[in-house]
């Protein structure tokens, strides 16, 4: 079992999100406008990882346009950037309050693991982001 600061049993709380649940959906759904005004248009995700305790989640995934269509990197916010970068892949923090998920952090074609910083700067539990 994992433990955090504070005696909080992490292994126990943590999960994914089933496809399909309301859950699921309303962590996407957050995160959704700020990806979809960097790719410039609307987007569906291809989750990799989807990781949720009760008040945080993790997310690792991949934009795509509805219907499965891929997203030209030049037609995006990141246009001049592409060749920095590695791919369009998103990592996003999100938070449970007030009764909705809401974005607290993203990132998108990280070439390390930029995400390691959260725990420290937003207190999120290190299992949550697999940094255990």
């Amino acid at each position: 079992m994992l433990s955090v600061p504070g005696g909080i049993a992490l292994a126990q709380t943590l999960r994914e999100p089933a496809k399909g649940s309301a859950e699921r959906a309303a962590i996407l759904d957050a995160l959704r406008p700020a990806v979809e005004a960097e790719m410039r248009g609307p987007v569906e995700f291809v989750v990799t990882t989807l990781r949720a305790s009760p008040d945080w989640a993790f997310v690792q995934a991949e934009p795509q346009r509805p219907g499965g269509g891929a997203i030209d990197p030049q037609e995006t916010g990141f246009n001049g950037e592409t060749d920095i970068m590695d791919g369009l892949t998103v990592y996003a923090l999100m938070a449970f309050h007030s009764g909705r998920w809401n974005m607290i952090d993203h990132m998108v074609g990280l070439t390390d693991v930029g995400y390691a910083v959260w725990p420290q700067r937003y207190g999120v539990p290190p299992a949550v982001i697999g940094m255990e």
